[in-house]
């Protein structure tokens, strides 16, 4: 019997409202990039939607994977290297607007050898206090420093509501607290992966954090992607312009003006010679770029006084 295989690449349908953006800039490819700055998702990015003969109202709409994405002109506006950088949204506190905080360590009551992380509910959107409404999010941890553990992460398997309840240990007369599922809770209990000890080191239970340490939280609805955008002062209609779009050489005063297809003046330049002091005779042909354009130069103007 053949052995099939089944599923695909999913194409994301995230909000954009789940997405951070960031750029750089450099003038040149010599040049490092040396400071990141942070752009509001929703001002650059935007979902597409299906045809009109294929829409059916609602969230349905959305044609999942394809994005508009708009670089604005205040922003995006000078001759250089850009470097976008979306990756997905790290929650915050909605009371502090700061990280995320663990409230406990701890293991289920009615299941002792389950160990996860608590965190308050209060810090999150009310969305995402639904049980499972952390499902498949990120965490990473932050040192006592401030900085990122580097490679280090869990995954949330699961996240249910829960509240404390103190409990005996065996048959000890010591206490301590356990958590117990209730939707009315507003504490959460996220179990991670990986939490259980390994049969090589039973004892060893593996890194999920402690007690008030902060944690970046993150959704996984899609792959950080990073995109370069090269901005040119000429592109290749100005180019063709210049090779072969209408000129006019000022015999005179020697400036040469080259004009875009609605014979408007885009660059001048001056042509002159530079001679040998004794004998006259030219050294060199000169053509040096005007910082200033001469209006006098109108393409219409001096052609229809021609014509005339």
């Amino acid at each position: 019997m053949a052995v099939g295989t089944y599923g695909n690449v999913r194409p994301a349908d995230v909000s954009p409202l789940d997405i951070e953006v960031y750029y750089t800039f450099a003038p040149d490819r010599e040049t490092f990039a040396t400071e990141t700055f942070s752009i509001t998702s929703t001002d650059v990015i935007s979902n597409l939607l299906l045809p009109t003969d294929q829409q059916t109202g609602g969230e349905e709409n959305i044609l999942e994977g394809f994005y508009n994405m708009s670089l604005p002109a205040t922003i995006f506006n000078q001759v250089g290297i850009y470097t976008l950088y979306l990756r997905p949204k790290i929650l915050t506190d909605v009371s502090t607007d700061g990280h995320i905080k663990i409230v406990d360590c701890g293991v289920l009551s009615a299941l002792p050898t389950v160990k996860g992380i608590i965190i308050d509910g209060n810090q999150l959107d009310t969305d995402l206090t639904a049980n499972n409404g952390l499902q498949g999010y990120k965490i990473e941890y932050l040192d006592t420093n401030g900085n990122k553990i580097r490679n280090t992460v869990r995954y949330v398997v699961t996240s249910n509501k829960v509240i404390p309840v103190t409990e005996n240990i065996g048959n000890t007369s010591q206490t301590a607290v356990r958590y117990r599922f209730d939707d009315s809770g507003n504490l959460i209990f996220l179990q991670v992966t990986q939490s259980s000890a390994s049969n090589v080191k039973p004892n060893v239970t593996p890194f999920i954090g402690v007690p008030n340490q902060t944690i970046l939280m993150s959704n996984t609805y899609f792959n950080p992607v990073a995109i370069e955008v090269e901005f040119v002062e000429n592109d290749i209609d100005s180019l063709v312009n210049y090779i072969a779009g209408e000129q006019i050489k000022d015999v005179d005063n020697g400036v040469l003006s080259y004009y875009d297809e609605d014979r408007n003046i885009t660059r001048q330049f001056d042509l002159y010679e530079i001679k040998d002091d004794v004998s006259e005779v030219s050294l060199y042909e000169v053509k040096e770029r005007r910082t200033n354009i001469d209006p006098t130069q109108d393409f219409d103007e001096i052609t229809e006084d021609v014509e005339q």
